[in-house]
């Protein structure tokens, strides 16, 4: 059953709305929800700061005190919905125990979603990604997931999470405003409704204002009706903002000029704009997921070996953050030491910490059946190293937050490998991670059954992490 619904509008717009229940069948009201069960990748590059990452407090229940002082505490209203495994490596290896293509950069990046080797001509993942693999199976249609980028994109691998397949980089867009027109369904617009939207400064919504006006004052439940205007002041606190950082272009000239041109107008690599991009992005991504326009998303912040020179929210650094991460004033440590870079690099992961903070404040403030967005979701913050100055591919720092519809078990620190040190490459491969979330998102095997493996059979192993399971 077709669960979207759309406000439609002059000039051929259709803004996709949240699921209403009253606009539902009866039937389905009372029967199982059905409700969309979603992956999101929260991928950042260069590794942590790996002594202040992980919770004090002992394997158990998570609580707001076991995060105080660590990289975690700005997530502590979350810590309900969070899920910590501890003990993960990756495959393939990196330091070369694994003979596969790539420096650990580029496998770190390659491998995350993919826990495939690289190809060793081109060095991209030899096959798809769990977001793609997610939004195959279960989008309309097979739509590919949505790949979003914040920052200066590097040419080639380093800046490449994503892949449809073999050879197949899903490269995120790093211009929320031409998203945004993708989201809307505004490429295909008349002239008409272009004019509008940008010689005008219209919103979309006023587009739609005349279907917006039935719906709204139908028979619609209170809660549908409070869910529907929370829905529409994001999209036109989204325009707002995009507005102030100049992506949207005031007028068009007479040659109709192109997406491009708002392109060329907007630094939306430079590093002045990194956290602002950011939020426009986060906000576009929550609103995708939430009128059902996508299953499957991915925000890759920076990329690898490279990353924005941090000097905002209390930081001043005077070196990017590939740097920071090897304490070095040169990206091939050729200069001198940087003091105090472990504490840069602490803020940093506490500032990357914030940002997913507001994404999940924005993915719970979505009601759906008996619960919200983010409970029906599995956000997964990702990082493509452990420590980034050893280059170390265990112990890797994933945090994990919502159930996804009850499949994960929130609120606990769990440790997923049988070892007595979490830094060890003998057990918990991270597809394993990878499998787990596929099956809560409801991927199938050829068979139509549970998927029993994720990855390349040659470096990854079978089965879930079952501890993690609810």
């Amino acid at each position: 059953m077709k669960r979207r619904n759309f406000l439609r509008g002059a000039g051929g717009i259709a803004v996709a709305l949240p699921m209403l229940e009253s606009m539902l069948p009866r039937r389905a009201r009372a029967a199982d929800d059905g409700t969309p069960r979603r992956f999101v990748g929260f991928c950042c590059c260069n590794g942590v700061e790996i002594t202040r990452f992980w919770p004090t407090s002992p394997y158990g229940a998570l609580t707001a005190a076991g995060l105080a002082g660590t990289a975690l505490e700005p997530l502590s209203a979350h810590v309900d919905k969070m899920l910590v495994p501890r003990g993960i490596h990756t495959v393939p290896r990196g330091f070369g125990w694994d003979p596969v293509a790539g420096c650990d950069h580029v496998k770190g990046v390659g491998h995350r979603l993919t826990a495939r080797p690289l190809d060793e001509g081109t060095l991209y993942a030899t096959g798809a990604s769990l977001d793609q693999v997610i939004a195959t199976q279960r989008n309309d249609g097979g739509t590919p997931a949505l790949n979003l980028h914040v920052g200066y994109r590097y040419q080639g691998t380093n800046g490449v999470v994503s892949y449809t397949g073999a050879n197949g980089p899903a490269v995120g867009e790093n211009n929320p405003w031409l998203v945004y027109q993708d989201l809307m369904g505004l490429s295909n617009l008349d002239d008409v409704a272009i004019m509008r939207l940008t010689a005008r400064r219209e919103s979309v919504l006023d587009l739609v204002e005349r279907d917006f006006n039935r719906i709204g004052g139908g028979s619609i439940s209170q809660a549908d009706r409070a869910k529907l205007d929370m829905h529409l002041t994001a999209i036109r606190d989204l325009e707002v903002g995009m507005g102030e950082a100049g992506l949207i272009p005031c007028m068009l000239d007479d040659g109709r000029v192109s997406e491009l041109q708002a392109l060329e107008g907007a630094n939306v690599d430079a590093d002045s704009e990194y956290k602002r991009i950011g939020l426009l992005q986060m906000d576009i991504l929550a609103l995708a997921l939430a009128c059902g326009a996508n299953h499957a998303a991915t925000l890759m912040w920076g990329s690898e070996a490279g990353g924005p020179v941090f000097t905002w929210d209390g930081m001043s650094h005077q070196y990017n953050h590939h740097k920071l991460s090897h304490g070095n004033t040169a990206d091939d440590c050729s200069g001198s030491a940087v003091d105090g870079y472990l504490d840069m690099l602490f803020d940093i992961d506490r500032w990357y910490a914030t940002q997913l903070a507001y994404l999940l404040d924005q993915l719970d403030a979505y009601t759906e059946g008996d619960g919200t967005v983010l409970d029906h979701t599995a956000v997964m913050w990702t990082n493509n190293l452990s420590d980034g100055k050893a280059h170390h591919f265990m112990d890797m720092p994933y945090v994990m937050f919502g159930s996804c519809g009850g499949y994960l078990r929130t609120g606990q620190y769990i440790k997923v490998t049988a070892q007595d040190s979490t830094v060890n490459d003998v057990d918990a491969p991270h597809n394993k991670l990878l499998t787990t979330i596929a099956n809560a998102c409801g991927v199938t095997d050829d068979t139509g059954g549970p998927l029993t493996i994720f990855g390349d059979p040659a470096f990854a192993e079978a089965g879930e992490f079952d501890a993690l399971k609810a």
